[in-house]
């Protein structure tokens, strides 16, 4: 037994040794690295503070609504706006017409 031992040692301790870097080197690509996992926890960090930054629903309606009244005040000025504009284009042909 003593001979086969060492005459097979060093085989049999390369033929593990070789099968233990083969499984680790398998194992390396199957599970991500603490590395890559921290990196991935750091991205996900910054998307969660941008997504608490973004308005809340009640504030986008706020806002539409907001926006809709300033519309109809715009178009409500633009009506009363017209006649003095139009007074005002007057003048400015008479005031030409009296250069002349």
């Amino acid at each position: 037994m003593e001979i086969w031992l060492k005459t097979y040692w060093p085989m049999v301790w390369a033929g593990l040794s070789t099968s233990g870097v083969v499984i680790l080197a398998l194992l390396s690509k199957t599970y991500a690295k603490r590395e890559d996992l921290a990196k991935v926890e750091k991205k996900v960090d910054e998307l969660k503070a941008q997504v608490d930054s973004l308005p809340t629903q009640k504030q986008m309606s706020d806002l539409m609504i907001e926006l809709a009244n300033t519309r109809g005040e715009i178009k409500e000025l633009r009506a009363n706006i017209q006649p003095v504009e139009h007074l005002a284009r007057l003048l400015l042909e008479q005031r030409l017409k009296d250069d002349k």
